[in-house]
């Protein structure tokens, strides 16, 4: 199992996942602004319409696969 695991994800690459509430004041604002921070390290994806992961990927500026 490890062997699969291991050959199957990257494991130098590290990824940080913030998920965001909107239904929270101020939510969608902080969203927007950590999302200008980190700019082509980052991308935004709806888990639906009130609730969003931001997804970066630090240390260089690599665009996740579509």
């Amino acid at each position: 199992m490890d062997a699969l695991m291991y050959g199957s994800y990257p494991i130098e690459e590290t990824v940080v996942v913030v998920l965001f509430d909107l239904r929270i004041p101020g939510v969608a604002e902080r969203l927007h602004r950590e999302r200008a921070a980190w700019q082509e390290q980052s991308t935004v994806e709806a888990l639906d319409e009130q609730h969003f992961v931001l997804i970066i990927c630090p240390g260089g500026a690599r665009r996740l696969a579509p």
